[in-house]
Order: C-alpha cells, then structure tokens, then sequence
C-alpha cells in the first residue's frame, strides 16, 4: 500500500522546514537508511534565486540532508543537470550549491562528467545517464510542485529526468515529440532511476506558465511518500486536475509503475489531498486533450536576444533574424523547450 504523508508548512525557516519535513516522512514508510549511499535529486531547471520557485528550495534540501544524516545515511550526494547550463555546473544562485559544500559536507556530483548508457523500457532505446546512480544504493526524488506547459505538471517521477546530461535532455523531445510518447520515456527513465522515495516542495508552488515562466504560489504543504506516482497524484489533485488527465500518471498506472494501481487505494496520513483542492489554482488548461498543439509565439518586446532557446530547440527550429527570432513551423515539434529556459519571459504558448 502507497502512503502519502502531507504536511502544512507555512515559510522557509529552516527548523520549521525540518520539523515539518521530519514529521511527514515518519507517517511513511521509509527505505533503509543506515549505512546506505543515497542520491538527492532536486529540481533545479535553472540556477535562478530560489524566491522564483524554479527550483526546489535550499531549506528543504538542508532539512532533508539532516534528517538523513541523522538516520545514519554512509554518503549522500546531491546533483543536477539542467539543460543549458555548462558541464561543471554549480547551483550557486539557487543555494543549492551552498548547502551542499559549504553548509553540509555533502559532494555535489557533476552529472556530465561520468555517465553510462541505460536500457529504458517502455521506448526500449539506450539513453547516456550520470553514472552516481550506479554508485548509489537508492535515489530520492526531491521535486517542486509546478506547472508545466507540455507534461500539465512536472512532479517526482519527472524530476528525476535531471539524470540525462545537459543538452541530451532536449533531444529525448525529437525521439518522443507527443504527450503520450514523452510520458513513455520519462516512465521508463524513472524505473532505472534507483527512486525509492520522493519529497515534493509545495510551500511556495509555481502556477500559471510553467515550469519557468510561471507564478510563485503559496501553498504552504510538504509531500513526502514512499511511492513517486501515489505523491505525483496526491499534486495533480491539489491543483485541481483529474489525475489520469496527467499523461505520466496515466501511463505509470497503465505499467503499473509503482505500487499504486488505484488512486482511490492511496492512504493518506496526515492531511488528505482531496481536502486540500486550490480550485482557483492557475493549471494548464486540459480540456481537449486531443486538440493539435500550437507552436511557441515570440514576443519582441520583453526578449533579451540571449539565444537560449536557439541554443535549447531539438528541432533546430529558431533563428535570431534581425534581433527577432525567428520560428519555422515546419520544423518545430511543440515541445516548448523553448519556453522552459527563457529567462524574459518573452515566449507565450497559446492553447
């Protein structure tokens, strides 16, 4: 049986952050600790301030690495690897970087520098993934509660696509340009991924235009369950959405990924998250599911001509022409790559 502990947790003081943290995940069951090698995986899509709510917040990451350290975990490692950033990455404007070798003595891993190719199931293709997951015993998934403008949501199991190196990640949209087939992949990434347990910051949420052009939400809730999908659907359900409406826990039912088969078998124990509904929570419309997506519109205004989504498209589908990009729709396969790392906010995706 999947449990889903959720906890209120009203701001980022770290010791309220640590005990709230703390008691979400005794109300689960835990995987063995002593003695284990644990990877952290946070969400990290861009080294921005954490008062964005891009990324998971470095307070809970603190809170979470104590209470590890405290169950005596033998090594923890935390790690990353958002798509335009460069090889020797480091979280440094996020704190998260901070917290790790500075604050925690914890080795922040550079997922560039050593991988190994993984058979995933599902799409039943090899993929290059950071070779600390072999190294580890189990992952921890340690997602942020977002928005997100081709998957509907972006939670657990999704985070731990941050395995995949650099600008590898955009290419995975070329291979597996639906819904449906992304969803595939990310599902088969995961069940390599080692993820034994999931935590999911959702004090201050994103909503709107995500997962990094959206707005800071507060919601003021942790997560922490045993099971990825059955803390996956507990945020689907909070935002408002039918959960089988989320392509990835559509498909992760459908394989029975996880332990959870039924959404009405998932036991909650602490708050429930059919109480906890934000109907005026800001998602990302579903309402034809059928319906052709449009391609990404370029505002002139607001962009900063940095090139990042040039740099970002699979598709090779942008261009910058006469200080505007310039989009061939031919060639764009609707992944909104694009969108995800624009730091101007200056890519709108019409519905």
């Amino acid at each position: 049986m999947s449990t889903v502990s959720i906890v209120k947790c009203d701001n980022y003081d770290f010791e309220n952050v640590y005990n709230n943290l703390k008691k979400a995940m005794e109300e689960t069951t835990l995987p063995k600790i002593s003695g284990k090698k644990i990877l952290i995986k946070p969400n990290i899509l861009s080294d921005v301030p954490p008062e964005l709510s891009v990324s998971t917040h470095p307070m809970v990451l603190k809170a979470l690495i104590k209470i590890l350290k405290e169950k005596g975990a033998k090594k923890l490692y935390v790690g990353d690897s958002p798509a335009i950033h460069p090889p020797k990455f480091k979280a440094k404007k996020s704190g998260i970087y901070q917290i790790c070798e500075e604050e925690e003595n914890v080795e922040w891993v550079n997922f560039h520098k050593d991988t190994v190719k993984k058979n995933l199931p599902f799409v039943h293709r090899k993929i290059a993934l950071t070779k600390i997951i072999d190294k580890v015993d189990f992952s921890i998934s340690l997602s942020k509660c977002k928005t997100h403008e081709l998957m509907y949501t972006t939670g657990a199991i999704k985070n731990m696509f941050g395995l995949v190196p650099g600008f590898n990640k955009s290419k995975q949209h070329v291979y597996n340009p639906s819904r449906k087939g992304f969803a595939k992949f990310i599902c088969g990434l995961f069940s390599v991924s080692k993820t034994e347990y999931a935590i999911m910051d959702a004090i201050v949420a994103m909503e709107g235009a995500g997962p990094g052009n959206g707005t800071p939400r507060k919601v003021g809730l942790l997560l922490a369950s045993n099971d990825a999908l059955a803390l996956d659907i507990s945020q689907a359900i909070i935002m408002g959405y039918n959960p089988l409406d989320i392509p990835i826990i559509k498909f992760a039912i459908k394989k029975k990924l996880t332990p959870t088969k039924k959404i009405e078998n998932i036991e909650y124990s602490n708050l429930n998250a059919n109480d906890l509904i934000i109907k005026d929570y800001k998602r990302i419309s579903n309402k034809n599911l059928s319906k052709k997506r449009l391609p990404p519109e370029f505002l002139k205004d607001p962009c900063i001509k940095c090139k990042k989504c040039i740099e970002i498209c699979p598709a090779n589908a942008l261009s910058l022409d006469n200080k505007r990009i310039k989009i061939n729709e031919k060639k764009c396969i609707k992944c909104y790559c694009c969108h995800e790392v624009c730091p101007a906010n200056a890519i709108k995706i019409n519905k």
